[in-house]
Order: C-alpha cells, then structure tokens, then sequence
C-alpha cells in the first residue's frame, strides 16, 4: 500500500517538520505543511514560537565549549576528589 502525501499532518509530524524548517532542512513541502497545521491547532503554533525563542537565546549567549583536553582536566580532578 502507497503512501499517499498529504497537507494534512499529525502534531508529530508538524513538530518534526518544525524543527526541520528551523534548520533549514525542510522542503517547500514541508513548510507548507506545518503552515496548515498551525492554522489548525494553536498547541502546535506555541510550540514552533517557544522552539524559535530558544533557538534565538542559545544564539545570542555564544556559548563556548569545552575542548577535549579541559574536559580530561576536569574528570582527573573530580576523580581525584572523589578518591580524597
């Protein structure tokens, strides 16, 4: 049996698709799609606004990551406190 495309989409699918479409990753299909869906169902639509708030936030906090070697610098520490 086929699978048939649709417009119409579960709110599974719509998050999956909204989380695609905030990458960059979802195609004019899919975006349409989510547009539908969040005519539809206002859950959803919160979702897509609070996802996109938090993307934003983790952007503009540069947040900087630990190198390989800090994070070996660490561990040995917190073992060796660990065995104090």
């Amino acid at each position: 049996m086929s699978k048939k495309k649709s417009l119409f989409v579960d709110c599974s699918e719509a998050a999956n698709c909204c989380d695609k479409a905030q990458y960059k990753e979802a195609s004019f299909f899919e975006k349409l799609k989510i547009r539908l869906h969040f005519a539809l169902c206002g859950p959803c639509k919160d979702y897509s606004t609070k996802n996109t708030k938090l993307t934003n936030l983790i952007k503009k906090s540069k947040i900087k990551t630990c190198t390989e070697e800090e994070k070996r610098q660490w561990k040995n520490k917190i073992d060796k406190e660990i065995t104090n």
